[in-house]
């Protein structure tokens, strides 16, 4: 997904902060949703939208990040914020996929009898936390790259290494 412009100036910054914001809430509601049942039917639907949302935001970021890529200078911290950016995508969409797996289990449950069990509903949960904080810690540590990237080589960012 490539979205390379927004009224003339790189929309990797913009976009970024779709993804910043949406898929942390998305995580967080993912984990609320697995944690409580009876919250699914009311917040799921909610929870997926979010979640979908934030897999295409991670995903236009990411594209156009690859382009905005071509037109700066290439040093250190923009290669290790490029490299980094990539590990994001996957998170996400274990988020969403998690996030609708969640919302399904409660009907598939009346068909099937094993989604029913402990055992199914422990490993949901687990897997809803392990996705939830996988996402959260790699868009911050993503987004803390990017910012090093695009405001390093600034004067205060020079004084404060100088102390």
């Amino acid at each position: 997904m490539e979205l390379n412009e927004i009224f003339g100036l790189p929309a990797h910054p913009l976009l970024v902060h779709a993804a910043v914001v949406l898929l942390p809430i998305a995580a967080l509601g993912l984990v609320l949703i697995a944690l409580r049942p009876a919250w699914r039917r009311p917040y799921g639907p909610l929870v997926v939208v979010f979640a979908l949302t934030a897999l295409v935001s991670v995903g236009l970021a990411q594209g156009s990040g690859e382009q905005l890529e071509e037109r700066v200078e290439e040093t250190r911290l923009v290669e290790e914020h490029t490299d980094e950016g990539e590990s994001v995508i996957p998170w996400a969409f274990a988020v969403f996929a998690l996030s609708a797996a969640t919302v399904a289990i409660e009907p598939l449950s009346k068909r099937v009898p094993a989604a029913r069990s402990k055992a199914a509903a422990s490993a949901l949960v687990a897997l809803s936390v392990l996705a939830a904080v996988g996402a959260i810690f790699f868009v911050i540590e993503v987004g803390h790259s990017g910012a090093k990237a695009a405001w390093d080589d600034l004067p205060a960012a020079s004084a404060d290494h100088d102390d």
